[in-house]
């Protein structure tokens, strides 16, 4: 059996956070769901690859919601990044989301030009604008890693407590408080 909580701290654990922001999705007509970006780097220093990657989490109540899903992210034109952002080199949708447990898992890096800094107001005035603008999604604040407590960068604890019905992304959002 997969163990979905393990792998949220896995993913979440193998870069280095930037940011977070939850929001709302309309799949068309009264349709909508919730779910959390997270934008990362790589972790380590070195003369490695420059991106950005985005971490989609979707609540996905039932298999038609997570088809539906999956058709709105195949559809996204993610090459819109390369006009909306300066410095961005290609994007990189990863080919299938994942879903299991009620969640979808949709990753996509952003490769950049070696003379972009990477920074809170990079993350702020381009990224998120162009993550609302060219995914179609209603986003909510725009969450800095570093600003958080320290007690809350500790993804261990993100898990228990499981409350029941309540989904994964849910529970994400009570643990950021957003």
């Amino acid at each position: 059996m997969i163990d979905v909580n393990q792998q949220l701290i896995d993913l979440f654990n193998k870069e280095k956070m930037l940011a977070f922001f939850d929001f709302r999705l309309n799949l068309g007509g009264d349709e909508s769901v919730s779910g959390l970006c997270k934008i990362s780097r790589p972790k380590g220093t070195g003369e490695q690859i420059q991106y950005i990657s985005l971490l989609f989490l979707i609540d996905t109540p039932n298999e038609a919601v997570g088809q539906q899903v999956d058709t709105f992210t195949r559809n996204i034109g993610w090459s819109s990044f390369r006009e909306a952002m300066p410095g961005v080199q290609t994007v990189l949708p990863i080919p299938a989301g994942q879903q299991g447990a009620g969640i979808y898992f949709k990753e996509t890096d952003i490769y950049l030009n070696s003379d972009v800094v990477i920074s809170k107001a990079y993350v702020a005035s381009k990224l998120y604008p162009a993550i609302s603008n060219i995914v179609g999604l209603r986003a909510g604040e725009l969450v800095f890693w570093d600003d958080l407590p320290e007690k809350k960068q500790a993804f261990q604890g993100i898990v228990p407590g499981e409350k029941p019905g309540q989904s994964i992304v849910s529970r994400l959002k009570d643990f950021f408080g957003l």
